[in-house]
């Protein structure tokens, strides 16, 4: 009985694949994916400008995660429009990233470390859906509430339910985020994040372009997850947690430690890089 039902599960693993090979080469797929990245880039401008207005001293700056960055976009002239344009891309930008974990579009197999990055796309893929449903929530809302995510907070209060094994989990979320960090960095610095891209189309200075803002980009995500990664060890060591852990939380850490508005700064930049190099993404990333 047992080996019919691993039988079953293959074939649907299978077929799932299958399907998801397939998908990754119709060009409405392609579309879907690069407007995606389009506005993906979007968010993360809107993020590192607020945090950049923030560490110069403009009245307008401010530290948003994600929700809070969609909630600044609904409060301003044409939001609600900008707003369902997000929610299409981030929706695309979940789907794409679902399809990419399943079909394996970056080669990087069936391994232990394969599966893990398949199954930080796949988490990608979900984070981008919510944030299209959190886009629409907006959307049809009276009134666009400036609230941060809670889902940090909830994740962790679910885990730290569980006696023992809990924080076990959380201690391990947390190591693992760490060097998730560490490794964003090393394929900035090494430019080994090129290896997405299809670098034979792309001429001129664009290229060496590219190669600065991953620098610049993939060094100010290091350091966001590293405090993350802290975080949640925190909370394992603490049996909980003092307020948000998000990228607001993250950002809020550097502006509040010894040169808090340069180290802002620096990092905003990167964000904002990231915003940047997410268009030339839309462009030039391969994506089956």
């Amino acid at each position: 009985m047992n080996e019919q039902v691993a039988n079953k599960l293959d074939r649907v693993v299978e077929k799932t694949v299958d399907t998801a090979e397939a998908a990754v080469q119709r060009p409405a797929i392609h579309k879907i994916a690069r407007l995606g990245f389009y506005a993906k880039g979007f968010l993360f401008l809107i993020i590192g400008s607020l945090a950049i207005m923030l560490a110069v001293g403009f009245r307008e700056g401010r530290i948003a995660d994600p929700t809070g960055a969609l909630a600044v976009i609904g409060n301003r002239p044409f939001g609600r429009l900008l707003l369902c344009g997000f929610a299409i891309g981030a929706a695309g930008h979940g789907l794409w990233n679902l399809l990419r974990a399943i079909a394996d579009v970056d080669n990087a197999g069936g391994s232990w470390f394969g599966i893990l990055k398949r199954s930080i796309a796949a988490g990608i893929g979900l984070f981008y859906l919510g944030l299209a449903l959190t886009a629409v929530e907006k959307l049809v809302s009276a009134r666009v509430a400036e609230t941060p995510s809670q889902a940090e907070e909830t994740f962790i209060s679910v885990l730290l339910a569980v006696p023992l094994l809990g924080a076990a989990l959380l201690v391990i979320i947390g190591l693992g985020v760490i060097c998730a960090g560490f490794h964003e960095c090393y394929s900035g610095v090494s430019g080994k994040f090129r290896k997405a891209y299809r670098v034979w189309e792309i001429s001129g200075p664009h290229l060496s372009f590219i190669t600065v803002l991953g620098v610049l980009s993939f060094t100010a995500r290091a350091v966001i997850l590293v405090i993350l990664g802290y975080f949640f060890l925190s909370a394992a060591a603490w049996d909980g947690t003092s307020g948000s852990i998000g990228l607001d939380a993250a950002l809020l850490t550097l502006a509040q430690s010894e040169y808090g508005r340069l180290f802002l700064f620096a990092v905003a930049v990167g964000l904002f890089a990231h915003g940047v190099l997410a268009f030339y993404k839309a462009k030039y990333r391969r994506i089956c």
